[in-house]
This record gives structure tokens, C-alpha cells and sequence, in this order.
């Protein structure tokens, strides 16, 4: 076939995956026999092949080395032929037997004769590769048909290094056409391409359309090359039917957008182009498949419908027409129908809570039952949000319910080949970066190592885990697995956030592939409570939250926010009262208030920072604030097998979890509060004071200034510092604990493994050190601190090496003694003060002449020799590890 030169226009090229997007033509199975033939291919040899006729196939097959993996991340596929040839990889033989792959593993020979893959080496292997003929172009007018000759191409493919990326290769378009000199052009190919991940990608309906739309790209982007004003006519109906494309990229299935009769002009000029382009055998297809749906005939339609009808995009499964109630102890969900029968409210109200009776139980009294519904326009049922907010309220007011509110919508907050890129566990200070500015996993590794640890149970309550990945293949508990999106226990993920968190907290290391987790011991548990664009509802997220808590996860991750509910809180006590930490993204808003859930007192704030060691500009902080970790350019893994940069506090949550688990993994009887406590006092403090330019201001409502809060040993900005596992594990294994420390106290006590060296440090002055004694016990004698005074107990045995951050309290002075009379005759002084306190007697002179201790109920006697009458004498006490009080005066008497 004659290769056509031509400049770019994506656009033009992309609209046919809509116009396709309104059937759902039906492809072919790959034939298990060929595919079980499949030739071998090796790194660095080409092999040839030749096809006889259009829509063959022929099958290859690579299986990558232990040595090419550890050298390599990626192959570079390339097939070469003169012929139009379609070419896909996928990473098992079950993938290709469905044709299930992703878009950017997809490719065509194009207008130079070759087609290119850049494919990951992510998944166990070996990996197949399709190449299909297509055929031939179409005529121009006027021109006679070709006849389909031979295929002749070659195949072979090479290792190469691919860094992390920012964002997914554009794989769609096999042409890439410039639409810069367009105006709205870059908005247009924008919302298309989110269509095509967002919506078509998520459905079998939606993927097989794009299989089709791979066949017919070649054939359109050939017919349009030399036409300069038929590309200049489809850019109009690309502009005419860009209001669709923007509200179908906002709503998807939902969108309520209505087919106008320029839209239906557009449509058909766009589906006649298409047509005359392709190979009879896709037309005969396409034509069958538009007649049957009446593609000519979507004036007056919505979207919505459109989209639903034929189950091409992803439907929402956010249930927002629902009300969640919680009945009070000792009533039941009957007490609250009765009450209904005879309670006050409008007929719409009586009627929206009439469906209580058929609720739904959740766990622990908690119900939940959907509105009676409305019709719509675009076919679909529906209650308006002031109804069920209106319902809720109702509900609430009854005596026997403790509170009711409407289901809300949360949202997503994203020695191995690509260890170099994760600056998080290793900061090298490259890209701008400040050096150890990350949460010294090697350091931490290598401790643990040397320790006998107990696998951990992770829950990932998010849009799911593909556990498919190499990195992750024994590492995700499938059989624990949980879907409340689908009602099933399939808990793949659709999204990619969820397997991006996974693969942060638990990915394995030095197997080869693709990268490294913060947790070696961690197991995750995949909980699937947000679909497939990132959403999620109340009820989805609470019965996932007190499933991950009854499966026996230790620490919850929860990369996801949105509005504050009482389910939601009732959901996350639960998880609290069995012993479970919770770990919450603050938010992506860069405000001064935390998200929910990050704002419950039920679990551990985690805001974001970046790789200057700083809050990243994203994060929420504020009030509330426990600890940062990072959270900007965070490479993981997502289901394409790639490693790719995303950013956002929905990042630094999982590594926070991910210490805490190696908590649980060291002890497993630990306190939730207690790990929360070793991370926070040992982050690292990465607080920033402005020395040449203004402290932030905060206003109120009323816009007037108003004071940021100062917490001695908390930032406002980053909580109490960036997460540093080494100090926490350190703590952890020398099972260090620190007594609060009091103003008035001279001594820092507290317990650790016997030998272990303790200094006690203001700033870089050491104030004095000791060691822990047999008993574990230590007690480091220092000057009397101010309060508030923020003070680090260094402790050290071994390789174990940490710093505790203690913050002084206001403390009691010592309590002054209450002194007997003294008479010539007596040989001690007598009285009471605190319990065990010491007692000092003194002379005139305040030199000291005899001293003892008080008993455990402060009783004391101090021997002293005969007094002369009118000897004056001085009693102090000095409580444990305080200064003595103030003196007390006694006369001798006769």
C-alpha cells in the first residue's frame, strides 16, 4: 500500500471513537489454537512473517529473563510492514484469549510503515503479541481498488530503561495530529481522551468499541491526509458537538446533555466520513451495527441514555437518593416504623420515609433504605437531593433514631528497576530535591532485616488492587478481598488509585520488577468502595471500613475525603474500639482545615510534602494536623503495569500506614494509640518560619484576622513533622517509652531494653545522659526546663538509633512539709509532706544537717541532736525529681 504523508489533526481522528461509541459491535476471539502456537521471540532478534489475507492473525510470544528484568524495565516492540497491520500485546495468554489489554498496547503500522510499543515488564509473563492484517486502503474517487496482497512485515522487540512518568504515553491515536493551531482544539482532544479513559475504558462494551476503532483509525486518518477541507469541516462538527463532549466528560452516564438537530447533522457527517473510509469487511460491521441502534436518530436523546442504554460507559455506582440512620440502643428498626404513624410532617416527607420498613440493615443498628423515585428526562430514576436531605432531617427528629442523614459522595484524593526514581524512600537531592530528605527506609530496611517480624494485615479501602502485577503477586489477600461497589469479591481495581496506594505500601523488593515497597510484612486486604471514576458513597465506604476492621486488618488505609458524617464516624470508632489505626489523606484543597475523615479524632491525619522537604502547596493543613509524609511525584505502580508519577495527600497516607504496620509487624500487642504516638514523636521537624518575606494570615468568616494556633512540638503546616521510619522502628525495637516530663522536674525517666544509651537533648545541647538499667529502667538527671520547652530523648543500642521528641508540661512545685512543733527535748523533727519525698532539715545558715525520706503516706521523721530553745531551723521537701519547696521556719521550743 502507497504510504501518504500528512501533518497532524487528532482530533479529527479521535471524534470516530465517539461517533463508534453509540453501538457495540461485537469482536472476535482470539483462536485458542493459534495462540497456542505462538512463536517465541528473543530480546535483540527480529524475526519475519508473512499473512495471505485481510483479518489474519499470527501470534508471538515473549517471556523475559531474570537478567533482562533486573537490567531493563520495559521492551520495545517493533513491528515493520508496508501493510496495514494491527498490532496488541498483553501480559498473559487468559488477557489475549479476551483481547483484554490497555489502549497504549495497542498500536497500527503507520505512515511509516512501522508501529512501536513500549511494554513493561510488570507481570510474571510471558507476555503475547497479536498482529492482525487489515487489508487495504479504500479508493479516492475516481481511483480503482487495490487488491489485498501478501503482508510481508518483521517482528522483534528489545529491553530498555523507561523512567517513571508523569502521566500515561498517550496511546490512542497511532497518528498524532497537532490541534494547538486550532482554537478549542486542545480543549476538545482533552475531554475526548477523558472520555475514552473515563467512560469507554471502564465497560466490555466500551472496549470492544475501541478494538473496532484501532481497525478503522488507519483507513480514516489515510482518507483525511490529503484533504485538507474535509479536515477543516470535521473540526466544525468537532466544535458544534463540543458542549457534548464536555458534559459527557463531566457526568458520563449520567450526563443529561439532550441531542440537538446540529448535533445530529454533525454526527452524521462524521459516521458518512467514517463509513466511506474503511475496508468493506469493517463497514459491513459499522452499517449493521448503525441501523440497528438508529444511529440517525438521536435527536431528542440524552446522553445518558444514549450511553446507558448500551452500556458503553461506566455508570456511577454512588448511591446519593439513599438516607443512612442509626436506632438508638435497645430500640428496634419496628419501633421506628410505629413512631412514623403517628409523627408530624409534610405528605412528601411521609411519603419519602414510608420505604424504613424495607431498610436495610448495615451493622451495629445502623440501616439504610433509598427514597421512592421520581422519573427523569434522560430515562432514569431519581430523588432530588432536597428531598433526601429533607428526608433525612424528618428521620432525625424522631425519638427512637439517634441520628439520619443523606448518603454523601467521597472521592479519590495517586534492588528493583525503578528504585532510583523513588526519592521518597532514597532522596539523593536530584530534580531540586534537598538530600535525606525522605523517610530513611534503607536504614530501616536493613534493621528489620535483622529481626524476626510478623506479616501484617493492611486494608486498602479505595477503588481496588490489581493483584495481577509481579510486584504485587503474593502480597494481595484476594481471598479476603471485597467489592461493595459490584456486591461481589472481585476486588480488581478499574481506577488505578487504589493499586498505586497498594504498591507504596507493600510492592515487592529486590524481586526485579518495577519497584519497592515501604512494607515487606505488609499483606493488603483490597477493598473496593469507590468505582471506576474514583467515587464513592457513605454507605460503601462505612461497611467497607468495618469490614477491613472484622477481616482483622491492623492499620486502614484511607487515601479519600469529602463531607463530614456521622456514619462515616460511627463506622471509624468501630474500627478504633478493635484496636485498629486508621490512617487519612488531610486533602489536596492547599487549605487551612483538614478533609474528612482526616478531621476524626478516630484517626491519623497524613498530610503531603515534597521532595525540598516541605509541605507540599496541595496539602491541607491546620488543626488537627497529626503527621506529613511524601506526597509530591510519588512513583507507584497502576494497572498498566507502568510505574507513574501522581501526587497528592492520597500518596503520603499510605506511607504513613505502611510504618504502622511495621509497627504491628515488630509488636503485634501494641496499642493503635501507642504506634500513632511513636510515629508522631519520632517524625522528623521540617517546620518553616519565614526570616524575609510575611507569615501566612488567616481570616474568619467575617474576613477579619485571626491568630494560627501554636502547639508547642506541632507545625501548623506539617503536624508533628515528615514520617521517619528508622526512628520509629528504632523505638519500637528497643521498646522505648518516655514519662511525661514536668516544668518542675529534674530528671527525664522512662524504660527501655537494659543497655541502651540515652542523652537528652534541648536543641543541640546535650542537658545529660544515662543508662537503662537492668529493669529497663533509666533516669537522666537535667536542669529544670521552661514549659513548653520541646526537648529529644536520643536512644541508642546497637544499629537501633532513635530521637523521641518530648514536650515539658506545667508541673506542681514541690509540696511545701507541714513541720510538728520542736521542743529542746526532741531528737527529730517530725510531720508530713508528699508521699516519699525527701525532707531536709537545716541551721540558721540554710546548710543542711540532717534529711530522710517521708513513707508512701508522706510521713516523715528526721533524726536530729538536741536543739537549744529559740534555735531557729529550716524544713523543706523535694518531691521526686523536683526542686525543694519553699522553707519552712521553726523555732525550738522549751
Amino acid at each position: 500500500m502507497k504510504r501518504r504523508k500528512f501533518s497532524s489533526f487528532v482530533a479529527a481522528v479521535l471524534i470516530f471513537a465517539l461517533i463508534f461509541s453509540l453501538f457495540s459491535p461485537g469482536t472476535k476471539a482470539a483462536a485458542t489454537s493459534a495462540i497456542d502456537q505462538a512463536a517465541a521471540l528473543e530480546n535483540g532478534k527480529e524475526q519475519t512473517g508473512t499473512m495471505k489475507e485481510p483479518e489474519q492473525v499470527k501470534w508471538y510470544k515473549v517471556t523475559p529473563g531474570k537478567t533482562d528484568i533486573q537490567k531493563n524495565s520495559h521492551m520495545a516492540l517493533s513491528v515493520k510492514s508496508d501493510s496495514v497491520l494491527n498490532v496488541s500485546v498483553y501480559p498473559s495468554m487468559e488477557k489475549a484469549l479476551k483481547d483484554e489489554t490497555f489502549e497504549m498496547y495497542r498500536s497500527y503500522t503507520a505512515e511509516d510503515g512501522k508501529s512501536e510499543i513500549i511494554f513493561p515488564y510488570a507481570w510474571s509473563g510471558p507476555y503475547y503479541v497479536k498482529v492482525e492484517y487489515l487489508g487495504e486502503e479504500e479508493p479516492e474517487d475516481g481511483e480503482t481498488a487495490e487488491v489485498a496482497a501478501e503482508a510481508k512485515y518483521s517482528i522483534g522487540y528489545k529491553g530498555t530503561k523507561k523512567q517513571p512518568s508523569d502521566l500515561e504515553q498517550e496511546e490512542a491515536c497511532p497518528v498524532e495530529m497537532s490541534v494547538d493551531q486550532k482554537k478549542s482544539g486542545k480543549s476538545i482532544l482533552d475531554k475526548l481522551r477523558a472520555i475514552r479513559d473515563e467512560q469507554l475504558s471502564q465497560t466490555a462494551e466500551g472496549k470492544e468499541l475501541t478494538s473496532l476503532y484501532y481497525k478503522a483509525a488507519p483507513f480514516i486518518v489515510a482518507k483525511l491526509a490529503l484533504n485538507k477541507t474535509a479536515r477543516n469541516e470535521i473540526y466544525q462538527d468537532l466544535v458544534t458537538l463540543k458542549p457534548l463532549f464536555d458534559d459527557v466528560s463531566e457526568n458520563g452516564a449520567s450526563s443529561s446533555y439532550k441531542m440537538t438537530e446540529k448535533d445530529q447533522k454533525a454526527i452524521n457527517r462524521l459516521y458518512d466520513t467514517a463509513l466511506q473510509s474503511v475496508p468493506s469487511f469493517l463497514k459491513e460491521e459499522i452499517k449493521k451495527q448503525a441501523e440497528r441502534l438508529n444511529i440517525k436518530q438521536l435527536q431528542g436523546k440524552t446522553a445518558g441514555a444514549i450511553l446507558t442504554e448500551n452500556s458503553i460507559a461506566a455508570k456511577s455506582e454512588v448511591q446519593t437518593t439513599k438516607v443512612i440512620f442509626k436506632v438508638k440502643n435497645n430500640k428496634s428498626l419496628s419501633s421506628v416504623h410505629n413512631e412514623m404513624k403517628g409523627f408530624s410532617a409534610s405528605a412528601q416527607s411521609k411519603k419519602d420515609i414510608s420505604n424504613v420498613k424495607k431498610a436495610k440493615k448495615l451493622f451495629d443498628n445502623l440501616y439504610s433504605f433509598e427514597l421512592p423515585k421520581d422519573e427523569k428526562q434522560n430515562g432514569t430514576y431519581t430523588a432530588s437531593a432536597k428531598r433526601v436531605k429533607s428526608a433525612a432531617a424528618t428521620l432525625s427528629k424522631m425519638s427512637n433514631v439517634e441520628f439520619a442523614e443523606p448518603v454523601q459522595e467521597y472521592k479519590s484524593l495517586s534492588h528493583d528497576i525503578q528504585y532510583p526514581y523513588q526519592w521518597p524512600l532514597k532522596n539523593n537531592g536530584e530534580n531540586g530535591g534537598v538530600k535525606n530528605a525522605d523517610v530513611k527506609y534503607e536504614p530501616a530496611s536493613t534493621l528489620l532485616s535483622k529481626r524476626k517480624l510478623n506479616d501484617t494485615l493492611i486494608a486498602v479501602v479505595d477503588t481496588g488492587v490489581d493483584s495481577t502485577l509481579a510486584d504485587l503477586k503474593g502480597k494481595v489477600r484476594t481471598d479476603l478481598g471485597r467489592n461493595f461497589v459490584g456486591r461481589n469479591n472481585n476486588a480488581m481495581d478499574d481506577q488505578g488509585h487504589g493499586t498505586h496506594v497498594a504498591g507504596i505500601i507493600a510492592a515487592q523488593s529486590d524481586n526485579g520488577f518495577s519497584m519497592t515497597g515501604l512494607n515487606a510484612k505488609a499483606k493488603i486486604i483490597p477493598v473496593k468502595v469507590l468505582d471506576s471514576t474514583g467515587y464513592g458513597d457513605t454507605e460503601q465506604i462505612a461497611l467497607g471500613i468495618k469490614y477491613a476492621a472484622d477481616k482483622g486488618a491492623k492499620v486502614i488505609n484511607l487515601s479519600l475525603g469529602g463531607g463530614y458524617s456521622r456514619v462515616l464516624e460511627f463506622a471509624l470508632k468501630y474500627a478504633a474500639d478493635k484496636n485498629v489505626l486508621i490512617a487519612a489523606a488531610s486533602g489536596n484543597d492547599g487549605a487551612n482545615s483538614l478533609s474528612y475523615p482526616a478531621s476524626s479524632k478516630y484517626v491519623m491525619s497524613v498530610g503531603a510534602t515534597n521532595r525540598m522537604d516541605m509541605t507540599a502547596d496541595f496539602s491541607n493543613y491546620g488543626k488537627g494536623l497529626d503527621i506529613s509524609a511524601p506526597g509530591s511525584d510519588i512513583p507507584s505502580l497502576v494497572p498498566n503495569g507502568n510505574v507513574t508519577y501522581m501526587s497528592g495527600t492520597s500518596m503520603a497516607t499510605p506511607y504513613a500506614a505502611a510504618a504502622a504496620g511495621l509497627l504491628f509487624a515488630q509488636n503485634p500487642k501494641l496499642k493503635r494509640t501507642e504506634a500513632e504516638d511513636i510515629l508522631k514523636k519520632t517524625a522528623d521537624d521540617i517546620s518553616f518560619e519565614s526570616v524575609d518575606g510575611e507569615e501566612e494570615e488567616m481570616y474568619d468568616d467575617n474576613g477579619d484576622p485571626i491568630d494560627i494556633p501554636k502547639t508547642p512540638g506541632v507545625d501548623w503546616h506539617s503536624g508533628y513533622g515528615r514520617l521517619n521510619v528508622m526512628k520509629a522502628v528504632s523505638a519500637a525495637d528497643i521498646q522505648l517509652k518516655v514519662n511525661k516530663l514536668e516544668s518542675t522536674q529534674t530528671a527525664v525517666r522512662g524504660s527501655a531494653k537494659e543497655g541502651t544509651f540515652i542523652e537528652v537533648m534541648n536543641g543541640k545541647k546535650k542537658l545529660g545522659s544515662a543508662k537503662a538499667g537492668k529493669d529497663g529502667a533509666f533516669k537522666v538527671n537535667i536542669p529544670t526546663q521552661k514549659q513548653d520547652q520541646v526537648l529529644y530523648v536520643k536512644a541508642t543500642k546497637g544499629d537501633a538509633k532513635t530521637s523521641y521528641k518530648i514536650v515539658v508540661v506545667k508541673g506542681k512545685p514541690s509540696g511545701t512539709p507541714k513541720v510538728n512543733a520542736v521542743k529542746t527535748k526532741d531528737t527529730a523533727v517530725k510531720g508530713k509532706a508528699n508521699s516519699k519525698a525527701m525532707i531536709r532539715v537545716k541551721n540558721k545558715s540554710k546548710k543542711v544537717i540532717a534529711s530522710a525520706k517521708a513513707d508512701a503516706k508522706g510521713t516523715f521523721t528526721v533524726k536530729i541532736k538536741k536543739q537549744k530553745a529559740g534555735t531557729v531551723l529550716y524544713v523543706t521537701a523535694a518531691d521526686t525529681d523536683k526542686k525543694e519547696s519553699k522553707d519552712v521556719k521553726v523555732v525550738v521550743e522549751k
